[in-house]
């Protein structure tokens, strides 16, 4: 098998908000109707892992969603994979600071029901993201916060947005200004894009079975696309098969029912000695030990926080989670982003064993009671430990660190949904390790100085005034010149263990032999999909 090396120096182009929360939402694998891959250069199909219910771009929150919405929906701006920078989408003309965006929207751009794209059009999506009643759950990932303004000019085919909140890679980072534009009639009836659409790109949705598939056709119209692009170019049809299991998707592959699929390490060994097939990095999936730090737990106190993540032994328990074939990142965005500076989260994260926790507990007052358990003005140090993604073995070994730390334990394991209600209600939970990636440093500052769950992201109500200093000194710099005080701020969050990084592993695309695209984020530009 042939490996296609992804280049770093790209720009990341991922969909909205580049956010994407692996949150294990795995469950029987569905039954798989017979595909139309291999041989078929009309159709590709390619394999999702996780759920989609919902491709309402405004809605669509998982991987699966946002990938679905990037097909049928085009935004006003996209990134060229060569260069990085930013060329036009939806819309012709565009200019950008920190805290403003500025769009003319092209003449002759068209929705799927034969509505023409108007900067009204535009502007309406953007108001709709910030309406209390859509409840868009990545809105402040895409702006930054709900608080921005939108004014537009039908006659000059101008839209205009002021942010209260500084985005300083606008255009080249995922962004509203990569957000899928949905047509008049969508917006008017907004049932639609659940399990249809009326949109903008070069794919139309035919058929939509939650939890099984979604077809896709091509859209012979749409003559929007950047400077030589052909949609005859395009497969006729795409189908995004669902399949959460694995190895049902490595079997599709090898059986010619599949075209392409997002693979982990452990089943990337399959195709070692395999014939007919390339493969590309997909994501790098990072999962994050997380702390709760409302008043009341034990876990608001920051000398806590450090000794418990001093406690584990992050490649230990990497190797026990990922049998060998994961690592321990030293950064909170993958590597191939921007400002991120693998040696500054190293030297921040707080490390040294169960010993060094024990004199971190110490130096902060705390002393062993009777039980053997720390505690402080007689407040045991107790943690309810939120099992979402972990396997037994793992959280086996996160207890007895923790355990023999000092701490009272609790382990609550959920189904997947249920931990994930558990998370964004903001109690009943002490800890958890969270799947969590984002391309940009504003797509995880809402978990830091947003909204405390449920009112908004942040899930751990984090308060690190490092962090806020250091993130409003970056917002106020334009592009890379931020990179500095990013870096300090995220470092920030890890010495004080609000996030620590303590697994990753790399999932990488493998595609058959005359399937290609470019993908960053797990993300398929619709617009490179190739089969001959």
């Amino acid at each position: 098998m042939r490996t296609l090396s992804k280049s770093k120096g790209a720009t990341p182009i991922a969909v909205g908000a580049g956010i994407t929360m692996m949150l294990s939402l795995v469950a029987c694998t569905p039954s798989v109707p017979g595909g139309s891959g291999g041989g078929d250069s009309s159709t590709m199909t390619i394999l999702l892992s996780d759920s989609v219910d919902n491709i309402d771009p405004a809605l669509a929150f998982s991987t699966g969603g946002r990938q679905a919405t990037w097909m049928v929906y085009e935004s006003l701006v996209r990134v060229d994979p060569q260069t990085g920078k930013a060329i036009p989408g939806l819309a012709e003309e565009f200019d950008f600071t920190p805290t403003s965006a500025s769009f003319v929207i092209k003449e002759g751009a068209f929705c799927a029901d034969g509505g023409e794209i108007t900067a009204g059009t535009v502007a309406r999506n953007f108001e709709r993201m910030k309406d209390p009643e859509t409840n868009a759950p990545l809105v402040n990932n895409f702006f930054g916060s709900a608080d921005f303004t939108v004014e537009f000019d039908d006659a000059a085919r101008t839209v205009d947005v002021a942010l209260t909140q500084s985005m300083p890679f606008l255009g080249t980072v995922p962004s509203f200004t990569q957000l899928g534009i949905a047509c008049d009639s969508a917006l008017e009836n907004p049932e639609v894009m659940k399990n249809g659409s009326d949109g903008t790109a070069p794919y139309v949705v035919a058929d939509f079975v939650t939890g099984s598939h979604i077809t896709l056709t091509r859209n012979d119209d749409y003559n929007w696309g950047p400077e030589g692009f052909k949609i005859e170019e395009l497969p006729e049809t795409v189908k995004l098969q669902i399949v959460a299991d694995p190895d049902t998707q490595v079997n599709l592959l090898l059986g010619g029912e599949a075209d392409a699929a997002s693979l982990r390490v452990a089943q990337l060994a399959r195709f070692e000695q395999e014939t007919g097939f390339t493969q590309q990095l997909a994501d790098t999936e990072i999962s994050m030990l997380m702390f709760n730090e409302r008043e009341g737990f034990s876990t608001a106190d920051v000398a806590v926080r450090q000794a418990l993540t001093q406690a584990i032994d992050p490649a230990e328990l990497t190797d026990i989670e990922t049998q060998g074939l994961g690592y321990v990142p030293n950064f909170l965005r993958p590597p191939v982003n921007v400002c991120v500076d693998e040696d500054a989260i190293a030297d921040a994260r707080p490390t040294g064993g169960v010993e060094a926790g024990q004199k971190t507990l110490e130096a902060a007052g705390y002393t062993k009671n009777a039980d053997g358990i720390y505690e402080k003005n007689g407040t045991p140090i107790s943690v309810q430990f939120l099992q979402m993604e972990l396997t037994s073995p793992s959280v086996e070994f996160i207890t007895d660190a923790w355990t023999k730390l000092g701490v009272q334990v609790e382990v609550d394991g959920r189904a997947p949904g249920q931990a994930v209600d558990v998370l964004t209600s903001g109690t009943g939970w002490g800890s958890s390790i969270v799947g969590i990636g984002s391309s940009q440093p504003t797509g995880i500052r809402p978990f830091f100085v947003g909204p405390a769950a449920p009112e908004g992201p942040n899930f751990g109500a984090v308060s690190n005034p490092v962090y806020a200093q250091k993130q409003g000194e970056a917002s106020q710099l334009t592009g890379l010149e931020s990179c500095g005080a990013w870096i300090e701020a995220e470092s920030a969050i890890v010495s004080n263990a609000d996030w620590v990084p303590t697994i990753a592993s790399d999932t990488q695309w493998v595609l058959r032999d005359g399937v290609s695209f470019f993908n960053d984020s797990a993300q398929i530009d619709p617009l490179n999909l190739r089969k001959k």
